[in-house]
């Protein structure tokens, strides 16, 4: 009988041995519960980096708007500047009398000529004479 007691007491101790095994053991639920935890944070990374990775190609895409913009306001303003040049050559009084004598048979009158003078220098009567 007291081989047998031993021999009871051997396997009490040994199962209570793997009980607290098993009890020291994480189960099976709290591990689904770091498993979804795990999930939502990787699931939650991915979509940061979706967005940061469409918003950088957001920022791409507008930057090359703006750099085709500038080229195309340099030209529209370097465009700007040769058609002023071209007005003020094309309302040059030498170029209008040439177009009259040229096309109309117009002459300048040579006798009715007035110069506008200073008025501190000479009295002003009205009209002013070419010296």
């Amino acid at each position: 009988m007291l081989a047998r007691k031993y021999d009871n007491y051997a396997w009490e101790e040994d199962f209570q041995e793997t009980h607290k095994v098993l009890r020291n053991r994480p189960s099976e639920q709290s591990y689904k519960f770091l498993r979804h935890k795990v999930m939502v944070l990787v699931v939650c990374l991915l979509a940061f980096y979706l967005v940061s990775v469409i918003r950088s190609e957001a920022y791409v895409s507008n930057s090359n708007n703006l750099v085709s913009l500038k080229q195309q306001e340099s030209a529209l303003i370097s465009h700007n500047a040769e058609l002023k040049i071209e007005v003020e050559t094309l309302k040059s009084p030498a170029r209008i009398t040439g177009i009259a004598q040229a096309n109309l048979g117009m002459q300048v009158a040579r006798n009715n000529i007035y110069v506008q003078a200073d008025s501190k220098k000479n009295l002003y009567d009205g009209y002013a004479y070419a010296k």
